[in-house]
């Protein structure tokens, strides 16, 4: 089976995503959603993700690259659910979405995934 989007796996990326902010700042954050190849969430998990607490912080972009057009869609979804305009985007590539930020050469490294960010999470 293919990378497959379910309740846990979104609320696990949510809360990675809460975890970092905490531990490193507020960062404008670029969720790359392609390998993304079956989605198994209904339209109403969709609508409380959205109503959750921004794990962004306020100023800050999200920037969602959603390439497939169920993805795309449900990504939509989340976009009006949250009520955001300025500082929520979805694009078709990690290129559009370089291009949002006024990224030319990206030099991206692996985060780390240590007991710190764990703790981070745990805190907040």
């Amino acid at each position: 089976m293919g990378r497959t989007v379910t309740e846990a796996s979104a609320l696990a990326a949510y809360d990675a995503v809460h975890g970092f902010v905490a531990a490193e700042g507020p960062c404008s954050t670029i969720a790359d959603l392609s390998l993304i190849e079956s989605v198994k969430v209904t339209g109403y998990f969709i609508r409380c993700l959205a109503l959750m607490p921004p794990a962004i912080a306020a100023g800050q972009q999200l920037i969602l690259v959603a390439p497939g057009t169920l993805v795309y869609g449900l990504s939509r979804m989340f976009h009006l659910w949250r009520g955001e305009t300025a500082a929520h985007e979805i694009v078709r590539s990690l290129g559009e979405a370089y291009a949002s930020l006024g990224l030319e050469m990206p030099d991206f490294r692996a985060v780390d995934n240590s007991p710190r960010l764990a703790a981070a999470v745990m805190k907040a």
